[in-house]
């Protein structure tokens, strides 16, 4: 919250990066009748599907304010943590669930990425607890002693908020199926976990009468389809996600290309400015598409850039290139990926519960190996992960207070 409320708000703090801007025009054009549009300067042209409305009404709930959306930001980056620990104890071993969901949270809580973000006017913190708290509703209804209407709510709605988090991060169109059929083979595992306790079990969703991966692209049908008819009326076209596709596809797609991202190619095409906004989007992805199927070797190298970009440490972005910056992501992310590895290869979590947990990763690293690459898009991904983590600290402090309290050969404890 100090972090949110001492950042500056004036124009020269928003313009700084430009999809802070174009989101708060949206919300502040929302809340005056104007509709979810903006003005594009960089062709003078209205745009109405340029961005997915998800992140924009937060904005406008919070009076398109910058240090009213930073305040409730914090408050909802806090929540993060509270979802991960939450997680972490229904994940964990039984005897170690508190002590790894503890470590997890403060994990969590000092990930100098997700507090920077939380003071920026950017979709990551809204999306990065949307999915932090899917994972754990879509787990705490699933795998139990009975099949309740209650638990089929609570999955449900973990179903519901992954499919909701499209309209604010539309590259997790696919992310909800991926997670729910993952989610599935660990209720499945922790229901025979039960049986062998108990002698009965069952999975959360028997009530259901729908597979988990066709009640995800249900949902995600539902939420999309009052978004597409809107585009529809508006543009005459269907745009089920957004006309900044092909701007994102030619970025990661063009001889000038690295895996980062940079739109300066806008300037160099002067035909992109006779044309409509959802024909900017189609002749610019047409020219990735061309692009990417006549240098395939460039492309497996660009996909190789941007895999390491996504998985750095450290802020590659020259508006971050600050030496506290990357220090502080050094300090932090180093030994945070040699933890998560460790809690991969060594750690006594189930194989399942490591899928699980590495889901969002996975799936993410595929799609920006196929678009663009940068460590901010990894950010939703790292509060799963840190369960991974704490799986191994937790473990050796487990060990540690074990040697200290086992007996010594007089009969009394050493510890």
């Amino acid at each position: 919250m100090g972090w949110a409320l001492s950042r500056p708000a004036g124009d020269a703090a928003i313009d700084a990066l430009p999809d802070q801007r174009e989101y708060l025009s949206l919300a502040s054009n929302l809340l005056h009748g104007q509709g979810l549009m903006f003005i594009d300067k960089r062709f003078n042209d209205q745009v109405f599907a340029f961005r997915m409305p998800g992140y924009p009404v937060f904005l406008a709930a919070c009076g398109a304010n910058p240090r009213i959306a930073r305040a409730v930001q914090a408050v909802v980056d806090t929540s993060t943590v509270l979802a991960v620990y939450l997680l972490a104890v229904l994940l964990a071993p039984v005897r170690r669930g508190d002590a790894v969901g503890l470590v997890a949270a403060w994990i969590v809580t000092l990930n100098p990425y997700l507090i920077y973000f939380s003071g920026l006017l950017l979709s990551e913190t809204v999306f990065t607890a949307m999915l932090a708290w899917a994972m754990y509703l879509m787990l705490r209804g699933g795998g139990g002693q009975s099949a309740s209407w209650r638990q089929t709510f609570v999955w449900l709605g973990g179903c519901a908020l992954l499919a909701i988090s499209i309209l604010v991060r539309p590259s997790a169109i696919a992310l909800g199926v991926v997670i729910a059929l993952a989610a599935v083979i660990v209720n499945h595992r922790r229901a025979k976990a039960y049986q062998q306790a108990k002698g009965t079990a069952s999975v959360v969703g028997a009530r259901w009468p729908l597979p988990a991966g066709a009640t995800m692209l249900l949902l995600a049908a539902v939420v999309l389809t009052p978004w597409g008819l809107r585009d529809f009326r508006i543009l005459g076209r269907w745009v089920p996600l957004d006309t900044n596709t092909g701007f994102t596809l030619y970025d990661g797609y063009n001889p000038e290309a690295t895996g980062g991202s940079d739109q300066s190619f806008v300037d160099r095409q002067p035909q992109l400015q006779v044309l409509s906004e959802v024909d900017r989007s189609d002749y610019l992805a047409a020219k990735a598409r061309q692009y990417a199927s006549e240098h395939p070797a460039h492309c497996t190298w660009l996909a190789a850039a941007k895999l390491a970009r996504f998985w750095s440490p450290v802020t590659l972005s020259s508006d971050y290139a600050q030496p506290r910056y990357r220090l502080a992501g050094f300090l932090y992310g180093v030994p945070m990926d040699v933890l998560i590895l460790s809690g991969l290869f060594w750690g006594d979590l189930a194989p399942t519960v490591k899928f699980f947990l590495l889901t969002p990763a996975l799936y993410f690293s595929i799609v920006h190996a196929l678009t663009v690459g940068s460590l901010r898009y990894r950010m939703p991904s790292e509060p799963p992960m840190a369960i991974l983590a704490a799986s191994v600290v937790a473990a050796g402090r487990a060990n540690s207070w074990k040697r200290t309290s086992s007996p010594s050969p007089s009969g009394r404890g050493s510890g």
